[in-house]
């Protein structure tokens, strides 16, 4: 099979909006009538954006739903993509199932494939997007004020715990095994974007991002961009995780070294562990939103209109510029911890 004839069987449909669609040197697009185009692309490489051994149908819907995800984040409705596949062989059974999975993604959002571009080499996928929406209703990282809420459009941890017990060497540490639910592995490889729920925010929310780097990580994004902090109670932050120490590091530490077995040490070091997927790892693909105390009840409603378990977990207050993220306990105390999240070149 050619390059060509690869992109007719898998990759090609006919245009229903595009002016110009895939098969010329450039597609043509136009946005709707009082519309701009929000633009975003994401390059996902094996083994560094996702294992070797996920099914093809989901990366298929996965490559799709985290290039919606930075759409959603800006209230922007999807319309059109551009895929570039390198791939290090033609393998048409892994390529139909890939397609499949791609497809049914666009067509949940009615999104054309306009075109893109394949090659050979190690197997990396890098897709660009486009969406639409009025240029004043965009959402963006830098409008919260200090006195807004801070929201999550879901729960947070999941994926990166389903992740650990992916790949984690369960000889180490003490040899015992972390184990995630069906739920949690399919949220770390199939995520879904949460693109209804960034239409709803236009004119509600103050800022807005998704979470793919790490709660931390995107929370301080939002307080730079908007010159403010902010504060996360860790009691509040929904997660699919069951034994997340929410304390702080060096009780826990404490506590550890306290440890009179190795079972209780064990499970310190797995509620420690939690505690990290919970606020540091990336892949989530939810929400992180400020808006005004009083549209509370307005953000509940949307939440639970749209089935997602979402919840107000901080505030922001007035710039700190030492401490612009911080995280709080059950008593509203100060916790010491590093305020990091995924990099792709650690």
């Amino acid at each position: 099979m050619t390059e060509f004839e690869l992109i007719a069987r898998y990759f090609t449909r006919p245009n229903r909006s595009a002016l110009l669609g895939n098969g010329d040197d450039c597609a043509i697009v136009a946005p709707s009538a009082g519309n701009a185009f929000a633009v975003t692309t994401d390059t996902l490489i094996e083994g560094r954006h996702f294992l070797p051994t996920l099914d093809p149908f989901k990366l298929g819907r996965r490559v799709v739903n985290v290039n919606f995800s930075d759409l959603a984040a800006m209230g922007a409705l999807p319309r059109y993509a551009l895929l570039s596949l390198t791939l290090p062989q033609i393998d048409e059974d892994r390529i139909s199932r890939f397609s499949d999975g791609l497809w049914s993604a666009l067509d949940a959002y009615g999104v054309e494939l306009i075109g893109g571009n394949t090659t050979k080499g190690p197997l990396a996928i890098a897709m660009t997007v486009f969406g639409e929406l009025p240029p004043n209703a965009a959402l963006t990282r830098s409008g919260a004020r200090a006195g807004d809420e801070l929201w999550v459009s879901g729960t947070l941890g999941d994926a990166g715990w389903a992740l650990t017990s992916l790949i984690r060497d369960r000889s180490s540490d003490g040899g015992f095994a972390i184990e995630a639910t069906a739920a949690q592995i399919e949220k770390y490889e199939s995520p879904n974007a949460r693109v209804a729920l960034g239409l709803a925010l236009r004119g509600i929310a103050t800022s807005c991002i998704d979470i793919s780097d790490g709660l931390l990580s995107e929370a301080k994004h939002l307080a730079t961009a908007s010159a403010v902090s902010i504060e996360i109670d860790i009691e509040a932050i929904p997660s699919g995780i069951e034994a997340i120490d929410r304390s702080d590091k060096w009780s826990a530490a404490q506590r550890l070294n306290a440890a009179t077995n190795v079972a209780e040490r064990d499970a310190l070091i797995v509620a420690q562990l939690a505690q990290h997927c919970l606020l540091s790892t990336g892949d989530a693909y939810e929400l992180l939103f400020t808006a005004p105390h009083d549209q509370h009840d307005a953000i509940a409603e949307i939440l639970k209109r749209e089935n997602l378990p979402g919840a107000c977990i901080g505030r922001v207050t007035t710039l700190d510029a030492a401490n612009p993220v911080r995280v709080l306990d059950a008593q509203s105390r100060a916790m010491d911890i590093e305020v990091k999240g995924w990099d792709h070149f650690a």
